[in-house]
């Protein structure tokens, strides 16, 4: 298989697999009576997978053979040096962290389960503020800011933008949520 072909036949198979998705997609007929219907966002999400394999397709036809995989931070032309200030070079070995992985994984499942009972505000600001320390982020002042801040952020873009209801919980975390949304002036 010629070297190209195999640098792009990944992306090049998830780009038509994008194709038939948004045909998929073209089937979802809802009315919304005016509002953003369900069919938006996964189209959005299509178009922009799709875009990223086109991305991907045409810096490997450009690049060629001199292609070196690494991701954004750390490929760069070979023999040629990084500019100044600019990332450090992670070619190396990469180092291992299984409890992290590990710790990282359970708190997705414990959010999975968690979030109908506790609700969407509480269980994802705390969820925001916990990940970064299980990554090993080491401030907490900055854990919680970045907990109560994304929170409140996502509670508006899908209460706001996409229309989507979130889950409120139960007892007194329904009271306590419904307070919350209310002081973002979201209904």
């Amino acid at each position: 298989m010629p070297v190209k072909l195999k640098l792009i036949l990944p992306h090049a198979v998830m780009l038509a697999f994008a194709a038939w998705l948004y045909w998929v997609s073209l089937r979802i007929e809802v009315d919304t009576g005016g509002r953003i219907g369900p069919a938006v966002w996964p189209k959005a999400i299509i178009v922009i997978m799709a875009l990223l394999c086109a991305f991907e397709i045409a810096r490997r036809l450009l690049a060629g053979a001199a292609f070196m995989p690494g991701g954004l931070v750390t490929s760069k032309p070979p023999g040629k040096a990084a500019p100044v200030g600019a990332a450090k070079d992670m070619s190396g070995p990469i180092a291992s962290h299984p409890w992290k992985l590990a710790g990282g994984v359970a708190l997705v499942v414990g959010y999975v389960l968690v979030v109908p009972l506790v609700g969407f505000v509480i269980t994802t600001a705390v969820f925001l503020a916990v990940f970064p320390w299980v990554g090993g982020l080491r401030r907490p002042v900055l854990a919680a800011v970045l907990g109560v801040a994304g929170s409140f952020l996502l509670v508006v873009v899908f209460m706001r933008v996409a229309y989507i209801s979130l889950p409120l919980g139960e007892g007194p975390f329904k009271a306590l949520s419904i307070a919350l949304i209310g002081l973002l002036g979201v209904s």
